[in-house]
């Protein structure tokens, strides 16, 4: 049942190809449980409506999204959409209907829509509405209106229609958004409105977000609030620009990753290259290891890089743990021990002894230190004495306890009598080897309770 769905879904995202590709590549929609949206009472819904339209151009033949025909040339009707009952003619019934609609006839196919809502579905409506949105945006807004009573689905609908709408006429979009009164569903809008800018306008959608953060920034550092208010208030900002961000480099990469890698780079310094770059490079190293990491080592000394190495390096090491500590090992000291960690740790459960070996070659450093952390943490379930051996190496005295510690708690749970030998040598303080006698001794008492019950 679910392949017979998503073959019905395949088709009727085809047939519409040519209309919501050629203008977006991000139609998702994502809605709030707790969003209604409410225009601002200060203006009727009718005078808006009618600047907005004068923004807009007119939403007549000129709107019109190009026509698909029916069987021998006629326009399918919404009625024959309702009524056909093969999902698969329906879809492609759906897919005309909506390419030769017009603002004229629009509204007719939502009131139909929504009075037939359990013969269509929730898919079907996102897709009208931002065609919709498209054609003639204060009206496709003004409609959703309807969905007040559904906060959930009237969010939904409200992000899918402004898409639409910013896609072809964003400062209309914008114009709009600045007449919702609740700022909840303000926020919820600026996403769909990013949604429809990046699916034309990239650079223009990275302008917007830039610029609102730096406005939310200040009203944030601003409000007349308590710290802990502030703090939540920050978050909740930290995460829709973090959304943003996301719909926009998705954008990007659909251009092709030398436009990717060419608007990460352009962007200014701070969290957001930092965010932009580890979207651009795990998608990167996804699809061309090789080439991200050639990307990604070309930025390596640079702070906002630190976690695109990271995913560059996962993902070499999941085919070759090997090549990707050797990778990391050539990058600045400062990038190698925060991402050589993981790939050690693969390349020991693959192969011990080459790993082993390259750890030995290593001249001492930081990137070493934590290298043999990883190891000696990786080896101790199978070779507690030979992980205490490596972790006695380290350089670093705190890194260095804190191996041996793990390592000691391992080897007691495994061989108590030999880990208790080994312990006084160790170089680990008193302190430190008591409370690991003692923590052993009462998991014994435990096991030994549970046993005679």
């Amino acid at each position: 049942m679910k392949k017979y769905l998503l073959l019905n879904t395949v088709w009727l995202a085809l047939a519409l190809g040519a209309f919501l590709l050629g203008r977006s590549t991000s139609g998702n929609a994502a809605g709030s449980d707790e969003v209604l949206i409410r225009k601002s009472t200060g203006k009727s819904s009718t005078s808006r409506s009618g600047s907005l339209a004068n923004t807009t151009g007119s939403a007549g033949d000129s709107n019109r999204i190009s026509r698909g025909g029916g069987q021998d040339g006629a326009r399918v009707t919404i009625g024959q959409f309702l009524n056909e009952r093969d999902p698969l003619l329906a879809n492609r019934m759906f897919a005309e209907l909506i390419l030769s609609m017009d603002a004229s006839s629009a509204g007719g196919i939502f009131e139909e829509l929504k009075s037939k809502r359990g013969q269509g579905s929730d898919e079907q409506m996102t897709l009208f509405l931002r065609a919709w949105g498209q054609i003639d945006g204060s009206a496709a807004m003004e409609a959703i209106d309807e969905f007040e009573r559904d906060p959930r689905r009237q969010a939904q609908a409200g992000i899918a229609a402004i898409s639409g709408w910013a896609s072809k006429d964003p400062e209309g979009a914008k114009a709009y958004l600045a007449s919702v009164d609740n700022e909840m569903a303000r926020g919820v809008l600026t996403q769909g409105i990013v949604s429809g800018m990046a699916s034309t306008d990239p650079d223009g959608a990275t302008d917007y977000v830039l610029e609102l953060d730096q406005i939310q920034r200040a009203q944030v550092a601003d409000s007349d609030t308590g710290e802990e208010r502030r703090q939540w208030l920050d978050r909740g900002r930290a995460y829709a620009f973090d959304r943003q961000l996301d719909t926009i480099a998705t954008a990007q990469i659909a251009l092709g990753m030398p436009n990717a890698t060419a608007w990460a780079e352009n962007l200014p310094e701070g969290t957001i290259k930092a965010s932009a770059f580890d979207r651009i490079a795990d998608r990167f190293a996804s699809e061309d290891p090789a080439a991200a990491a050639e990307w990604v080592r070309s930025h390596a000394d640079q702070e906002y890089a630190e976690r695109a190495v990271r995913e560059v390096a996962e993902e070499l090491g999941r085919e070759d743990p090997e090549q990707a500590v050797r990778w990391v090992a050539d990058l600045p000291d400062a990038t190698q021990s925060r991402a050589i960690s993981q790939s050690m740790e693969r390349w020991t459960r693959e192969d011990p002894v080459a790993a082993g070996s390259f750890l030995q070659d290593m001249a001492p450093s930081e990137s070493r230190d934590a290298a043999v952390k990883s190891y000696a943490n990786e080896l101790d379930g199978s070779d507690p004495q030979m992980a205490a051996e490596w972790a006695g190496s380290i350089a670093n005295d705190q890194m260095r306890s804190e191996t041996l510690n793990g390592v000691a708690r391992s080897w007691i749970r495994r061989d108590p009598e030999g880990a208790r030998a080994w312990l006084p040598g160790s170089g680990l303080s008193g302190d430190q080897q008591e409370r690991i006698l003692r923590d052993a001794d009462r998991r014994q008492q435990f096991r030994d309770r549970f046993r005679d019950n």
